[in-house]
């Protein structure tokens, strides 16, 4: 299993020069996509764990982890790394650094939120250790993410915590909501007042086991839904009336997998949840198929199965979802090859044909 567990940023000359990633392939007339958005080579063993944020002007900005040496396990030498698009993704400019490895082993699990000061905050973790200390961390920029500030610590040193890519959302009580989990329970760090300060929601865990990487979505009568990786079956989910205060006593979900997260997102044509997960509860740590479901009620029940990505022998891990207009950009890694970061770009009705 992957384990999940942070400076200055010089924006590279040419950044947006629309360069084409590696393997770019039409998928259909409805202006689908595919790329290669960061491959592998011989000094850069993984690309992994994404996520894009629109910034002001109307480009995107992907970020991931970039492992520089080693073999690219979870605790090797990575920093993180961006690229921006100005053209809804298809094409991206040069790469830089966002941020730097500070950490004893790696930084890595970029996620990013719009601040209503209008900075940029990325969040992340900052691994020291293999198995015993990593901590959360926040910079924010007032840039547009050429550069970040300072590193705020979200968990304390001494204990393994860890966050997802693609993750942290904000309620409509204004409320900022960042997924993260440690010692097999998963939870919220809370922030009521745009980032300047943080408390710990409650913790939450299945009865058959621990917890790990949850996602979570605002529902529309106001309470959030959160689904989380277990090894007992499946997506476990629970629920909080009061913000990532208090969870319920978590049930398996219709999303029956092995130990893999899931990212969770609103379509916005339709209003439906769309989840994204690896459908390969027959097949024991496999990541095979990648796959989207859908919820029509609000993620009690889930149908509606369609295969993004399903080869033998390959394997697909981390998605995130970013929706531009209704497309939704969605990032991955595979397996075949390196371990390089895919995206793909589909439109809404892609998912209800």
């Amino acid at each position: 299993m992957l384990y999940r567990p942070g400076i200055t940023i010089l924006l590279a000359a040419g950044l947006c020069r629309g360069a084409a990633a590696q393997g770019e392939t039409a998928l259909s007339p409805q202006e689908a996509f595919h790329m290669v958005v960061a491959p592998v080579g011989p000094d850069n063993p993984r690309n992994s764990e994404a996520a894009i944020v629109p910034l002001k002007d109307g480009s995107l900005l992907l970020g991931w982890t970039e492992f520089y040496a080693a073999d690219g396990a979870d605790h090797g030498p990575a920093r993180l790394v961006g690229r921006l698009s100005t053209d809804g993704g298809r094409t991206w400019g040069d790469k830089y650094t966002l941020v730097e490895n500070d950490g004893g082993c790696n930084v890595m699990e970029v996620n990013f939120m719009r601040l209503h000061s209008g900075d940029l905050a990325i969040f992340y973790c900052q691994k020291n250790s293999e198995a015993e200390d990593c901590r959360v961390m926040i910079r924010t920029s007032a840039d547009e993410g050429r550069t970040f500030g300072p590193a705020q610590e979200l968990s304390p040193a001494g204990k393994y915590t860890g966050l997802t890519n693609g993750r942290c959302i904000r309620l409509r009580s204004g409320r900022i909501l960042l997924e993260a989990w440690e010692g097999g329970d998963s939870y919220c760090v809370l922030s009521d007042d745009d980032g300047k300060t943080w408390h710990d929601g409650g913790r939450v865990r299945p009865e058959g086991g621990p917890c790990y990487e949850p996602a979570c979505i605002e529902l529309k009568d106001g309470r959030v839904l959160m689904l989380m990786r277990t090894g007992i079956g499946g997506q476990f989910s629970s629920i909080s009336q009061d913000g990532g205060e208090t969870w319920t006593t978590p049930v398996l979900s219709d999303l029956r997998c092995t130990a893999s997260p899931v990212a969770i997102t609103r379509v916005p044509t339709t209003g439906d949840l769309l989840a994204i997960y690896n459908d390969d509860a027959e097949s024991p740590t496999s990541r095979s198929p990648l796959t989207a479901i859908l919820s029509r009620d609000e993620g009690q029940t889930w149908s509606g199965k369609k295969n993004i990505e399903s080869a033998p022998g390959d394997r697909w891990a981390y998605p995130a979802v970013t929706w531009v207009d209704d497309t939704a950009l969605i990032t991955y890694f595979n397996y075949s090859g390196g371990l390089s970061l895919q995206l793909r770009g589909l439109p809404a009705a892609w998912f209800y044909e």
